[in-house]
């Protein structure tokens, strides 16, 4: 899968709805099941059915439905939606391209009905199909956040950065509150080493005071661009905050090891990073590094072993077995 398809997997997992995360209840199964016995023709149960059927991941059931629900009406956007929604959940994206389709057949206007498609075309990568979708909500309604972030993702993946914050920033404007378009803001000025980037991640910041892996990318920027005191003290921060983070104890100990060359300094902090993430195989290696460097070779060793134990293509973990006369 590209980095592409996988963002806009996750994407897509986003904006088409969770399916399967909710718990089944067998009351409610028990009451639908009750209450088609008696009318086996309430299409309003067996809807409600196939729509729980979805959220609780049986999507074979949820289809069985579906596919009766259309034989006796075929002229329902919503349920041509959900039918896109059945056959996404289980891959079957050319089922849910004609379901969609035939969704905007019947009411052309429908704005949820393009969006999902330009979601579809977004996951298999028709990028071109994606933007005529989303341009066509907007001509539907010319305020829709969620399009004009969309298109801001399709123009970032294709490289146009430009046209990117342009639709990010327009994201913004119809939605202030809209974290992931800053966080995209943020993420395409850093890439630029534009230090405008640390106000984007403090406008998520400020949506969703939480979020962890903005302060990081804040501290990564730091880190990267020389402020080594500033980035120390947002990873901290973190740790605080959020003490199942393994990244920033990691990054500390990173700090310490490869700027300041202080290994027994270095060493508690990867050590923590691993017992938050077992693992944590770059973790596991640079607990290796700081042996070495402090010449617990023994130690050292086990490191190396056991971070190609978590990753075997590890290649820095490869030559620190050989650089210590052991075999990998």
């Amino acid at each position: 899968m590209t980095i592409l398809r996988f963002a806009s997997f996750l994407l897509l997992a986003f904006l088409f709805g969770s399916c399967g995360d909710a718990p089944v209840d067998l009351s409610t199964i028990s009451g639908m099941n009750r209450a088609l016995e008696q009318n086996p023709s309430d299409t309003t149960a067996r809807y409600a059915r196939a729509k729980y059927y979805l959220k609780i991941g049986k999507a074979d059931s949820a289809l069985i439905d579906m596919q009766n629900l259309i034989k006796v009406d075929s002229s329902r956007v919503d349920y041509f939606l959900t039918l896109g929604d059945v056959y996404l959940v289980t891959n079957r994206t050319r089922y849910t391209k004609q379901a969609l389709q035939k969704a905007v057949m019947l009411d052309k206007s429908n704005q949820e009905a393009h969006m999902k498609l330009a979601e579809l075309f977004l996951y298999v990568e028709m990028r071109q199909d994606a933007l005529n979708e989303l341009n066509e909500v907007l001509r539907i309604n010319k305020n829709n956040p969620k399009a004009y972030y969309l298109k801001g993702i399709i123009y970032k993946e294709g490289g146009d950065s430009a046209l990117a914050i342009s639709s990010f920033l327009t994201t913004t404007e119809q939605d202030p509150n809209y974290a992931l378009a800053f966080e995209q803001l943020g993420l395409i000025y850093a890439a630029k080493h534009d230090p405008r980037c640390i106000d984007f991640y403090n406008n998520v910041l400020k949506i969703n005071p939480t979020s962890s892996q903005t302060l990081y990318n804040i501290g990564y920027f730091y880190q990267t661009h020389g402020d080594l005191d500033k980035a120390v003290e947002v990873y901290k921060e973190i740790s605080v905050k959020d003490p199942k983070f393994p990244n920033a104890p990691y990054n500390i100990g990173f700090i310490l090891f490869e700027y300041q060359n202080k290994p027994a300094e270095a060493l508690p902090y990867f050590l923590q990073a691993i017992s938050i993430n077992p693992n944590y195989a770059e973790a596991i290696y640079m607990s290796g590094l700081c042996n070495e460097k402090s010449g617990n070779q023994e130690l050292a060793i086990k490191d190396y072993q056991e971070a190609l134990q978590k990753n075997p293509n590890f290649e820095l973990a490869i030559e620190g077995l050989k650089r210590l006369g052991e075999k990998p």
